[in-house]
Formats: structure tokens, C-alpha cells, sequence
């Protein structure tokens, strides 16, 4: 399985308070991932991050607060992917012309494939808590609308370097391209088969029926 998290550097600092902190966040992903929030145990947090209980409860109060900090740390990080990818996208279009707006998601899509198991675990996760428990559910919120917006940036500055403009606001667009991402991982994980030209039909056709050149009438 890949891993969404770089190692940390070692050296002497790397038992001060905010390393001890991020080890423990970046730890518990596995551990997340194969137990779900309900199946995990400190003690299961804390063998993984090699400390003891103490430095678990002098940075965190409980597991569900360690898993908040996990969820915003893997959005950004899937975040820092999406960006990477258009922005490399946007610098090939340069050189190829042909390339459009779907190739670029495609690229998100391609980028962010090898974790796509990881993510929905703890996005699924996340949601069936977060149904049940309202400061979960406060957490998520404030994650999703961080994804929907930045997604909905990342697609504005696109458009707008083609000449384009969306039919609906750019988050509302940006929330329905999320939905068809999370689909089209759980496709390929439900299915286990390659869902590459099922993304590049169904990303295509979303953006053609929701964008419009920019000098067309206002509807």
C-alpha cells in the first residue's frame, strides 16, 4: 500500500512536543485504515508510533481527536497532490495544446489513485461518525468545505487560462467533481479493475455540460 506521508527526518529534535505530535498523527493512518475509529485503541496508537500512553495524553485527549488531526493532515496532503498535478498539467497544455481541462483532472485522478483505499476508509469513516457525533461532524464540515473551495480555486484559475467560465459556481462544481472522484475509487476498489477511461469519459462530459466559453451569454 502506498503511503501518503514522507518519513519524518530523524534528529535530536525529534522528541520535542510537536514531532511527537505529527509521529502520532502519521502513525495512526494504518492503524485508521485497517480498524476504523471504533477498532482502534490508544495502545494500538501508541505501539505504532513507538511512544508510551503518557505522550499519547500529553498531545491528544482521545482517539477520535488524533483521527480529526489525521483527517486534515491527509486533505491537505491529497490537496498538495491536486495542485502539483494541474499545475504540471498546465505547464504541458503549453507545449500541447490539445490538452484541456479534463486531462488535467485526469491527472488529479491518476495522482491521487495509489491512496484512493486509504482516503475513502477514513472519508467513510468520517462521514458515519460524523452522522452520530457533532463535533465530528463540525470537523468534517470545515474539511470538506477546505476541499470543495481549494478544488473550486484550482478550476477557476484553469478556466480562466482557457477562456472558459463555469455554468454554476465553481464550488458547486468542485463538490460534483469530488463525488465523482470518491465514486470512481470505490469502483476500482469494489471492482478491482482499471477505471482510467471510465474517469476520462465520466470527467469529460461533467465539465462539458457545466463550462462555457467565456464570451458566450449569460444564461
Amino acid at each position: 500500500m502506498s503511503d501518503l506521508f514522507d518519513p519524518l527526518p530523524e534528529s535530536p529534535g525529534t522528541r520535542r512536543k510537536e514531532n511527537t505530535r505529527a509521529r502520532l498523527v502519521r502513525a495512526s493512518l494504518d492503524v485508521f485504515v485497517d480498524e476504523g475509529i471504533d477498532g482502534a485503541t490508544v495502545d494500538d496508537l501508541v505501539r505504532a508510533a513507538g511512544f508510551t500512553r503518557g505522550a499519547f495524553y500529553s498531545n491528544f485527549s482521545s482517539k477520535e481527536e488524533v483521527f480529526s488531526a489525521l483527517f486534515a493532515t491527509v486533505t491537505e496532503e491529497l490537496l498538495g497532490i491536486a495542485r502539483t498535478s494541474v499545475e504540471e498539467a498546465m505547464g504541458r497544455a503549453t507545449t500541447e495544446p490539445g490538452l484541456d481541462d479534463a486531462a488535467a483532472l485526469i491527472a488529479v485522478f491518476e495522482a491521487i489513485r495509489p491512496f484512493g483505499r486509504q482516503w475513502y476508509l477514513l472519508y467513510s469513516d468520517a462521514i458515519t461518525r460524523s452522522l452520530r457525533d457533532e463535533e465530528m461532524r463540525v470537523e468534517l464540515a470545515a474539511q470538506r468545505e477546505r476541499l470543495r473551495d481549494e478544488i473550486g480555486q484550482l478550476l477557476t484559475t484553469r478556466m480562466e487560462a482557457a477562456g472558459e467560465r463555469p455554468l454554476l459556481p465553481a464550488e458547486d462544481l468542485a463538490q460534483l467533481l469530488v463525488g465523482i472522484f470518491v465514486d470512481l475509487m470505490v469502483r476500482e476498489q469494489m471492482d478491482g479493475r482499471d477505471v482510467t477511461e471510465l474517469a476520462a469519459t465520466t470527467i469529460l462530459g461533467t465539465l462539458r455540460a457545466f463550462i462555457t466559453p467565456r464570451d458566450d451569454p449569460q444564461p
